[in-house]
């Protein structure tokens, strides 16, 4: 079944804290380095959630979806929301180096974000392959997959796994710990960069690989987003001092758990924000309810941009 029948993936807590911080970073890529009249590229579904974002603060019109399913091919078509969205059928691995011939399309800087909602396999390592291989001057590249722990093996067989599909940037001493369930997500989120900078490195290109988003999180299924910027040789040192900066968000150590909330329970805590002290759970249950530590943290680091939702009955 393709996710889109059964997944909206705008109503997700963690995912709109993980979207949010994704374009507030590309917004700053862009007042930075050149990527004006860029492509955007993506798995837009039918919803093209990330598609409106990224014309609405990007201010970028072309913009390519990529849909494998049929169904999903003909769906997305009839509900795309801009006349400049082009949808394209078949896998990425098929129709990306379709998108690099399209007239100009080679010259001008892409904005490419492969969303995944499988785990990381051989075909998703070889179109990150070709994506930051191929992918035009001053390009940003995203890529997110599921980081569900089955989906890697047993335990003790993990390490060996990630092995098989990342090669030799995972080291020897890959232990079971850093591959169980809490901890597989930023396992695979630092490797997967690794990965991603090695490749730059051995295709040689000149401005090199600018890691830039690092975002493990958690809804129902734990997710990783990776990405970075391929800046032109000029551009290198404006997008390091960028990413560089204590104010950058891009980049996370801890996974993101925005828990789902009544809106009476975001209104409640938002009401003790911002503060500088660290909210509680003592403190929560004073206020009446409960959330997990862990819940908490992300609530009060990521509160503006959690989505707030209502059901409207008529």
């Amino acid at each position: 079944m393709a996710s889109f029948d059964s997944i909206n993936y705008s109503i997700r807590p963690s995912k709109s804290v993980q979207r949010g911080l994704v374009f507030e970073g590309l917004r700053r890529i862009a007042n930075e380095i050149d990527v004006g009249n860029a492509v955007y590229v993506g798995f837009g579904s039918i919803w093209f959630t990330d598609f409106v974002q990224a014309h609405k603060i990007l201010n970028i019109d072309d913009m390519v979806s990529i849909e494998a399913n049929d169904v999903g091919f003909r769906r997305a078509t009839f509900n795309r929301v801009y006349r400049t969205i082009t949808v394209v059928e078949g896998r990425a691995k098929e129709r990306l180096p379709d998108v690099l011939e399209i007239d100009g399309y080679s010259a001008r800087p892409w904005v490419i974000w492969l969303d995944y909602d499988s785990a990381l396999d051989e075909e998703i390592v070889e179109d990150m392959q070709w994506v930051v291989t191929n992918a035009p001057p001053n390009s940003v590249v995203l890529f997110t997959f599921s980081a569900t722990q089955n989906a890697y093996g047993k335990p003790v067989n993990r390490p060996e796994r990630i092995r098989a599909l990342l090669g030799d940037v995972v080291p020897d001493e890959l232990s079971r710990d850093e591959c169980e369930k809490e901890t597989l997500p930023t396992t695979l989120a630092r490797l997967v960069s690794d990965f991603l900078k090695s490749e730059v490195a051995d295709a040689a290109r000149p401005g090199g690989f600018i890691e830039a988003f690092r975002l493990p999180y958690l809804d129902s299924v734990a997710m990783v987003t990776v990405g970075g910027v391929l800046p032109a040789k000029g551009a290198a040192a404006a997008a390091r001092a960028l990413v560089a900066d204590n104010a950058w968000r891009g980049i996370v150590g801890e996974i993101i758990e925005a828990p789902p909330m009544t809106l009476r329970e975001i209104a409640t805590l938002q009401a003790e924000l911002p503060t500088v002290a660290e909210l509680t759970r003592a403190r929560i249950q004073e206020l009446g309810f409960d959330l997990h530590e862990r819940q908490i943290r992300s609530f009060q680091q990521y509160y503006k941009y959690l989505p707030s939702f209502a059901e409207i009955v008529a």
